[in-house]
C-alpha cells in the first residue's frame, strides 16, 4: 500500500473512530462481498474481476442500453423473424444482434448483482450505502 494511501486510511480511521485494520477489513468486505460458492467458472471470474469497479462504473453498467439505432434494428429484425421474413444477411444480423442484447443483459445482472450484495454489505456493517 502506498504511503499516500496509508495516510488517508489512517486519517478516515482516526475520524471514524475505529482503528486501521478495522477500518480496512470492513471496506474490503464492503467491497468484495461473498459470492455464490456454486457458480459457473467463468462467471465467478467476471464477478470477482467487477467487484474491483467502484459503484459509479456498476451503476453506469446497470443502466446501459443498447445504441437506440441498435435498438430499432433489433425491433425490427424481431417483427420480420416472428413473421418468417429474414434473408440470410438479415438473419445473421438478427443472430449478432440477439448476442449482443443478451450481452448487455447479462452485464446489467452482474452489475446490479453487485450492487445489492454491496448495498447487503454495508447495511451488515452499519456503513451508509
Amino acid at each position: 500500500m502506498s504511503q499516500r494511501l496509508y495516510q488517508r486510511v489512517e486519517q478516515t480511521a482516526h475520524q471514524t473512530g475505529c482503528g486501521v485494520s478495522e477500518l480496512i477489513v470492513s471496506t474490503l468486505e464492503t467491497r468484495l462481498p461473498p459470492l455464490p460458492d456454486r457458480l459457473p467458472p467463468e462467471l465467478a471470474a467476471d464477478l470477482g474481476r467487477w467487484s474491483l469497479l467502484d459503484d459509479e462504473a456498476l451503476l453506469a453498467i446497470a443502466n446501459a442500453f443498447l445504441p437506440a439505432k441498435e435498438q430499432r434494428r433489433y425491433s425490427t429484425l424481431l417483427r420480420q423473424a416472428n413473421a418468417g421474413r429474414l434473408n440470410g444477411r438479415e438473419q445473421a444480423e438478427w443472430d449478432a444482434l440477439q448476442q449482443e442484447y443478451l450481452r448487455f443483459s447479462q452485464n446489467k445482472a452482474k452489475a446490479q448483482f453487485l450492487l445489492a450484495q454491496r448495498k447487503g454489505a454495508a447495511k451488515l456493517e452499519g456503513v451508509p450505502a
